[in-house]
């Protein structure tokens, strides 16, 4: 009996600090900035699909609908920041993963000569990894939209990821209102899935590395 007792307490005394060593280690959730417009926004009235995005994140969510990139937003009254402007305010808050998918209310050619301005000022403030959005290309306009994604992609790799939601969502009517642009809760949590899973395919979910 009385080894017992003192073979469990050797068990007791040396487990108990390698616990809390373990507790001590334990590494902060990965931080990630989300822009969009009303599309996007979504994440904001879907609480599940927001809940799958947030597993294994910090996200900081700025979701402004009539959102622009480089552009005050397109409501006549309290217009939303444009991304660049958000950018800016954010400062080093903004965390070094980004995710972008706006342009719905953007012409193709401010956005495609706005795009290198917003990547620059990402880059000042210490984001080291964005991953841009395909629009889904109901029109000309997010046709062109599109085109202007990949090519900055070009210039701006490794940086910058492309995520073709174009292409992934283009057979699924059902995930889209009446519009072909605005998502059902159907949708919505499609986009969070392909999302997270996007974050998590390149590494950028869950614990912070370890240095």
């Amino acid at each position: 009996m009385g080894r017992l007792l003192v073979s469990s307490l050797v068990v007791v005394l040396c487990c108990a600090p390698a616990g809390g060593a373990a507790a001590a280690k334990r590494r902060p959730q990965q931080r990630v900035t989300i822009f969009s417009d009303s599309v996007g926004a979504s994440l904001n009235w879907d609480s599940t699909a927001r809940r799958i995005v947030e597993h294994g994140n910090r996200v900081l969510f700025e979701l402004r609908p009539c959102g622009r990139l480089v552009q005050i937003g397109c409501l006549s009254t309290n217009p939303p920041p444009s991304v660049l402007g958000t950018v800016r305010a954010l400062g080093r808050r903004i965390g070094p993963t980004v995710v972008v998918f706006i342009g719905y209310n953007d012409a193709p050619i401010t956005y495609r000569h706005g795009l290198p301005t917003v990547l620059k000022a990402m880059r000042k403030r210490g984001v080291r990894h964005v991953l841009w959005l395909t629009l889904r290309a109901v029109n000309r306009q997010y046709v062109d939209i599109n085109h202007a994604i990949y090519a900055a992609a070009r210039k701006w790799s490794p940086i910058l990821t492309v995520l073709d939601w174009n292409h992934y969502s283009a057979s699924h009517r059902t995930w889209y209102a009446s519009d072909g642009i605005h998502m059902t809760g159907v949708g919505a949590l499609a986009f969070a899935t392909y999302l997270h899973r996007s974050l998590r395919r390149l590494g950028l979910t869950g614990p912070l590395p370890a240095h």
